[in-house]
Order: C-alpha cells, then structure tokens, then sequence
C-alpha cells in the first residue's frame, strides 16, 4: 500500500509540476506576443508622428517659432536667451514671410507685421498704464523670444541636431521635428509598462492602454512639432511609471535617486511637471498608509527623491534668481503672457475649462480636425463609462487584493493631484489657459484608468465588445480627420 501511495504521489507531483511547466510556457508566449503588438504600436506610432512631423503647417501655430528660436540662439551665441529682451531672429522672420505665419491663427487669416528690420524692435516701455501696455503687447508680442523664461533642457538636447543638420532654418526645423516624433512615440511603451505595473492580470488593460495612446490624435499632431512638451512629457511618464514602480514594489535607493533624476529632468524641460512634487510625496504616504514602509524610512526616501531633484534644478533657479530676480523668470513672462492669456483671478473664462479635455485628444489650435466631435462621441462615452467603473471598483470592494488596490490607488489619486494642480497653476503664475496638452504628462494614468473603469464595470467581454465597437467608430472617423487634415491644413 505504501508502495502504491508513493507511486500515485510521485505520479500526481510529475503531473502537476508538468502542468506548472505548461503554464509557465503559456505565460511566456503571451508575454512575447504582447510584446511583438506592442512594437508593431509603437512602429505604427512613430510612422504617424512622423507623418505629422512633415505635414503639419511649418511654426505649427504653438509658439514653435519662438521654441525653435530658444535652439538657435543658445547655439549662436553659447547662453539661453532672456525673456522680454532678446528678440527672434531674421531666420524665423524670414520663414514667417515665406509661409504667411505669424500667429496662432491660420496662413493668412492676419495681416503681415510692417516692422521686419530687427533694428526697429524695442522692449515694453516701463511707464505703460495697463491698456496701452496689453494694446501695445498684443501687436508686437511676435518679435520677442517669449519663450526664454522655459528651463533649458529640451533646447540643449536639440542644439546638436540643430548644428549638425545641414541647410537653412527650415531644414532644421524639419530635423528638430523627426526628433520630436522619436520622443513622442516612446509613450507606447511607456504606457505598456505602467498598465503592466499597475494591473498586469489583464491582457485587454495592458494592451487597451497603448493603443489608446495611439488614437489620442491630438497628442500625435502636437508632440511632432518644435515645443519643449516633447521631452517634457515622456520623462514626467516615465516618472510616472517608476513612482508607481516604488508603491508596487517597495523602496530602494536606487530606485528613488533615479526617481529624482527623472523628475528633476522632467521640471528642467516644463515646469507644468510641478504636480510630480506632490505625486511622489503620494507614493511615499500610501507605502506608510498600507503598511509596507515605517514613516522614518519613507522620509528618508523623499530626502533621496527631493534631494536629486534640488540638485538638478538649482543651477538654472540659481540664474534665474541673477537675471530675473525671481527663480522661474515669471515676473518677465507675466508682462508678456498675460496681455493674451489674462490672469484666472480677473476671470475664470481665461481657463478655457471647456475645451481642456477635447484639445487633450484633438489637438490645438483648438479642434483642427474637421470630424473631431464624431470621433469625440467615442471618447466621451469610453470615458463615462470609466469614470463609474473605477467608482464602483473603489465603493464595492470587490478586489480584497491589497496588491492591486494599492496600485490602482496611486494610479488614481496621481491622476486626481496632477489634473488639480494644473488647474491650479494658473492662478499662481498670473497667466491663464490650461490646454489638453498640459495633461499629456498624465498620459499612462489617462490610458490606464479608461481601460480598467470600463474592464470593471462590464466585465471582461462586455468590455472587450465595447471597446472594440468604440475601436471601429475611432478608426473610422480619425481616418477621415487625417485625410481632412492634409487637404486643408
């Protein structure tokens, strides 16, 4: 009897180890097919940026004039530009004439500036009253490198691709934007890692995320232009990511140094990265809430963290404080900036709330695809129903994973925190409007909470048909909004 127990044992042991070894294998395929789709994404990813990169009217009508400035003269004269005295140069102003493009208003629409000559240009007067100052602002605002007060990294990353490219300012317009279209498309797989970070148990999440990303068109057209956005954004995704990397799988320091470095890169390309301050403070809050990290070991870490982050940004706070008197350079902006885009605290008009979420997936200027509300009838709906999925995830408590529920907490209070400080933002900088792309930092959280809402609240196959219905109607429509968009940009 003994005999026949040990026997039937080790045949039972040989079967089930037998059937781990098929579940591994099974696992490992899935993981390298999904990983083959996600290459193909980011392929196909990278060929749209790129398309947009060439198609695009040239200075883009987002201030790319002056972001194209900022390169040319740190490479030309070896110091970063400063805000309300250095002026464009006959390079921008002479591709400005070539192409009819002197505003945020299409080829054409505005009358041609009579001052070229760069010997005519002076600086705002100080003894302006404030109507005089706004009229006079608003007439000569083009001539001025108004992006000067920009912290300098992204500018520094295109310098050698500037100088390198050979030809005139528009063949390196052309070079800095193929750059452009590079970075942007790494938040393909930038949103692949965080949805596989924050849920991994579903195929329909982890793949839904980036092929989400892909069908954000309007984040296609505007990082594939000349704007520091597009270092800005995948470096704040990337911290993003490693932040919940640190709530999913604990501190270690070298872990949040890197942490630092990224967020710290993130804050010298755009300062509208501020809401990563708080968000890894977050991180390190829900580690003591849940259990996993003593507080006195969690403060240590955000020393580590903020730490590397003061070490980044001091250099540039330093100059700032020397040139402006201030360590961001927003007393030089505000004189310029606001003339067009007023202070939230005169009216709240100035913040544009309705289109923040429509421009997020469409693009500026505002809605420059023609068949942009069809396609919006889709995201809108998607979005409804996410929100209420995530909801009742939240009030139902029906994952007792204390694993997942920690991740999809961050994920969702980060989301929450970033979007209520660019909000925010505003009002402390006096100068007002918050476009969708300010959100595109977000962009992981953004993807990751509609494809786990709508998993949450249909299920599994009622999700997957919603998803690939909305799919159809996206494709569709976003097709004839590119076509639209080549005959009449």
């Amino acid at each position: 009897m003994k005999v026949l127990n040990m026997t039937v044992g080790a045949g039972l042991g040989a079967a089930g180890e037998a059937n781990d070894e098929r579940c591994d294998s099974q696992d490992k395929m899935l993981v390298a097919s999904d990983r083959r789709t996600v290459i193909l994404l980011w392929l196909a990813m990278l060929a749209l940026c790129v398309f947009f990169a060439c198609v695009q009217p040239v200075w883009s009508r987002v201030d790319e004039a002056q972001h194209f400035h900022y390169v040319q003269y740190i490479v030309e004269n070896r110091v970063l530009p400063v805000e309300g005295k250095t002026f464009i140069s006959p390079e921008v102003v002479d591709i400005s004439l070539r192409k009819d493009q002197w505003g945020w208003k299409p080829a054409g629409t505005i009358s041609t500036p009579s001052r070229h000559d760069p010997d005519s240009w002076i600086g705002v007067q100080d003894n302006l009253d404030d109507e005089y100052r706004e009229a006079w602002v608003r007439r000569n605002l083009w001539y001025f490198s108004y992006e000067a007060m920009q912290p300098p990294l992204y500018y520094l990353v295109n310098t050698p691709v500037y100088a390198a490219t050979p030809g005139d300012s528009l063949a390196k317009l052309y070079a800095m934007r193929l750059l452009a279209a590079l970075l942007a498309s790494s938040m393909v797989p930038i949103a692949w890692l965080f949805a596989r970070e924050a849920y991994p148990g579903s195929r329909l999440v982890t793949l839904g995320a980036p092929v989400t990303v892909l069908l954000t068109q309007g984040y296609l057209l505007n990082m594939s232009q000349v704007s520091n956005d597009v270092l800005a954004v995948p470096l704040a995704a990337a911290s993003l990511l490693l932040l919940l990397r640190i709530v999913a799988r604990g501190l270690v320091w070298k872990r949040s140094v890197l942490a630092g470095a990224l967020i710290g890169a993130s804050l010298l390309s755009k300062m509208t990265t501020i809401f990563l301050l708080p968000v890894a403070f977050l991180a390190l809050c829900l580690l003591v809430v849940y259990r996993r990290e003593l507080w006195s070991r969690a403060l240590l870490h955000a020393g580590i963290i903020y730490g590397t982050v003061t070490a980044c940004l001091f250099p540039w706070l330093l100059r700032n404080l020397v040139v402006y008197g201030d360590a961001t350079g927003a007393s030089a902006a505000r004189p310029l900036m606001s003339s067009f885009f007023r202070s939230p605290t005169i009216s709240l008009d100035t913040l544009r709330l309705e289109e923040l979420l429509p421009t997020y997936w469409f693009g500026e200027p505002v809605f420059p695809f023609p068949f942009w509300a069809y396609a919006w009838f889709a995201v809108f709906s998607i979005m409804t129903v996410a929100a209420v999925g995530i909801l009742f995830y939240f009030t139902h408590g029906e994952d007792q994973n204390r694993d997942a529920r920690i991740r999809v907490m961050f994920v969702s209070l980060a989301f929450i925190l970033g979007l209520a400080i660019n909000l925010l933002l505003p009002f402390g900088s006096g100068i007002g409007g918050v476009p969708g792309r300010y959100l595109y930092s977000l962009m992981p959280a953004m993807a990751f909470l509609l494809m786990f809402g709508v998993e949450r609240l249909l299920g599994r196959l009622k999700a997957r048909f919603l998803v690939e219905i909305m799919l159809v109607w996206l494709i569709l429509w976003e097709s004839l909004n590119l076509l639209a968009y080549t005959q009449n940009r």
